[in-house]
């Protein structure tokens, strides 16, 4: 087990991974970063410390928030490693393997349900009027998401490879479903709570350029591989000028 602070220092730099990502090894730089003060303290002798840096020198990806779990498995192989209980050439598969399935997971998890189920219930709120408990709902959001990454990065390093088997009891997967009902329902509240239901006429045309601007911000952020929740972040920007009778009244 790596020292509390060493530790703590690792975890700390995951939140720079994507700082120098690259093109061509992604998260390789970042992945480095993340590493060396662990390598620093487990290879005091630079020969086995670059030999460590050279088996994370390839393709490195993996989701933002399963990162601190991904890197505590790989600090507790890295500690077996430089115990002699594991050989070096281990590490390689799993370490591709364990990046893929991690990213995912997160993938569909937190970017495909969890974040756009908090972006719906913020935007039900703040169409509600309810500006602080939008506020408190996000700073809530975020705290379980840094304990989250606390939680899962030290169980990485203590429990290493068989931590996965509780995160699949976890069954994440299923859940994904269940939140995407939900979803579809915060999504026809959203709509119901627009102020465009009060007029007379109803304004189709007006709804459906609205359509048509969320489709086509769909496709470039889908085209230009741009962060999906850059697009919500255009949902709620213009819901929330809707609301306040900046445009489209």
């Amino acid at each position: 087990m790596l020292p509390c602070c060493v530790a703590l220092n690792c975890l700390a730099r995951t939140c720079c991974i994507n700082a120098a990502v690259t093109a061509r090894g992604m998260q390789q730089i970042g992945l480095a970063f993340v590493l060396a003060p662990a390598f620093r303290y487990l290879y005091p002798e630079s020969a086995d410390r670059a030999r460590a840096f050279a088996r994370y020198g390839g393709h490195s990806n993996t989701h933002v928030f399963m990162v601190p779990l991904y890197v505590g498995i790989v600090l507790s192989l890295e500690t077996q490693i430089a115990r002699g209980t594991l050989p070096e050439a281990s590490v390689g598969v799993v370490r591709e393997t364990l990046a893929t399935t991690l990213s995912a997971l997160g993938d569909s998890f937190f970017s495909g349900t969890l974040l756009p189920l908090w972006a719906l219930v913020s935007v039900c709120l703040l169409l509600a009027g309810q500006i602080g408990l939008t506020a408190a709902l996000a700073v809530l959001f975020l705290a379980l998401l840094l304990l989250f990454r606390i939680l899962t990065f030290f169980a990485g390093l203590r429990h290493g490879m068989p931590v996965l088997l509780r995160l699949k009891r976890l069954d994440l997967i299923n859940w994904v479903d269940r939140i995407k009902i939900l979803n579809a329902v915060m999504v026809a509240l959203v709509v119901w709570q627009l102020p465009l239901r009060h007029l007379t006429p109803f304004p189709w045309l007006l709804y459906g350029l609205a359509v048509a601007a969320v489709l086509g911000a769909s496709w470039l952020v889908g085209r230009m591989h741009l962060p999906r929740i850059l697009l919500w972040a255009l949902v709620l920007g213009a819901l929330i000028l809707m609301d306040a009778g900046l445009i489209g009244m």
